[in-house]
């Protein structure tokens, strides 16, 4: 904050040294030329002292800057007929100043007022009889009227460039914040992305452990030595389930950078046995059939297909509990694969999902990325079933196969 001050008076300090080291050498010379002349000099030293000062602040307050130097050099003029330095030099320096630093209605101005003075320097210099070093009128006019429109046009030179680099810059910042702004949506989508594998994690987990509890508590007075197998796999599961729930809450913690999982750490397809195997733990009896020539997918797809039989597993266990019967059927048709998860649970319509977007609506979400689609109802003959596609697109495909 302290460096502001000091850029904004740089500016004003420059010019004020530049106009000194420029005018006061003129100044000089024009008091040494009219010394033995008539001409008024207080007057033409006045004039050329309020236009060596004006250029000192010829960039912060470049209109009033140029009026001043107009009338400088107008009083230089109604003193003399001579051909002075310091009007023909600092006028068209100011009147540049003008067309780079102020607004843009002055420049047209400014052009007028470089007509004008000219104008008026070739009418003075007309009416009286002596002429500047010998030289016409006509051309005394010309050549003023050429050296300001010079140096209005690089003026306005200036301000195009300026204005130029400036579009440039304010280009570049919008394209910064674009980046950032596709980061930021990109790293809210991937969180979105692990918040639904930790739905996917928690409620198939926890159902597991629910139903083997509920189960061993009958074991334990029953059959007691089953009750050992229910209390390891109890422990199986939610040992994995930590395992998983604290990779994905560490890539959450808003303190660390957000990391892509690596495919090779998703679930994939060849795992399904093990999550069917899983179910089974938990009392439910899961049928596994896969029809036609397999295909091979992308990690993303796979890990779809996958999520989709977790969810329905887990919601079969939820609402049916053990003791039920549940089949999982991929079949490989020749334009996409088809996921059916069908039980004989009660037929009731299921709460498959939350606000949040997790359950049935993260299912749908995940395939209709990938151009697919996904049906849940309860069966006509008693039963829920869930039904999906999903296309051999390009994206859902991998070069290869294992």
């Amino acid at each position: 904050m302290s460096s502001l001050p000091r850029l904004r008076t740089r500016p004003a300090a420059a010019d004020a040294a530049l106009a000194a080291l420029v005018g006061l050498p003129l100044m000089s010379w024009t008091w040494l030329v009219l010394g033995a002349g008539p001409a008024p000099e207080p007057l033409v030293v006045a004039g050329a002292l309020l236009a060596t000062a004006a250029m000192a602040f010829r960039r912060t307050t470049p209109r009033c800057s140029f009026a001043l130097v107009s009338a400088g050099c107008a009083a230089m003029l109604a003193a003399t007929d001579l051909l002075l330095p310091p009007p023909m030099l600092i006028f068209p320096w100011s009147l540049y100043s003008l067309c780079a630093n102020g607004p843009r209605a002055a420049s047209a101005a400014g052009a007028a007022t470089a007509v004008l003075g000219s104008a008026a320097v070739g009418a003075r210099f007309w009416l009286e009889p002596r002429q500047a070093a010998g030289l016409p009128p006509s051309f005394v006019f010309l050549f003023l009227l050429a050296v300001s429109m010079v140096a209005w046009s690089l003026g306005l030179w200036r301000r195009t460039q300026r204005a130029y680099l400036a579009s440039l810059e304010e280009r570049a910042r919008r394209a910064e914040a674009d980046r950032e702004e596709r980061a930021l949506r990109a790293v809210t989508e991937e969180r979105a992305r692990i918040a639904r594998e930790i739905h996917d994690v928690v409620s198939h987990s926890l159902s597991v452990v629910i139903s083997q509890a509920q189960g061993g508590t009958y074991a334990v007075r029953a059959d007691p030595g089953r009750a050992a197998g229910i209390l390891t796999t109890i422990a199986d599961t939610g040992r994995h389930a930590l395992a998983d729930m604290r990779g994905l809450l560490g890539v959450l913690r808003a303190d660390a950078p957000l990391e892509l999982e690596p495919a090779d750490a998703q679930p994939t397809l060849a795992e399904l046995p093990q999550l069917l195997q899983g179910a089974r733990a938990a009392g439910l009896e899961v049928t596994f059939l896969c029809e036609g020539a397999e295909r091979r997918l992308s990690p993303a797809a796979e890990l779809a297909v996958y999520r989709l039989v977790q969810e329905s597993l887990t919601n079969t266990l939820k609402h049916a509990g053990h003791g039920h019967e549940a089949m999982v059927r991929l079949d490989w048709e020749a334009a996409e694969l088809m996921v059916r998860v069908e039980d004989d649970g009660p037929g009731l319509p299921r709460e498959h999902g939350t606000v949040g977007g997790h359950g049935l609506v993260g299912m749908r979400e995940r395939f209709v990325a990938f151009g697919g689609a996904v049906s849940a109802a309860p069966s006509a003959s008693g039963g829920f079933h869930v039904v999906a596609r999903l296309p051999y697109l390009p994206m859902n495909t991998a070069k290869g196969r294992e």
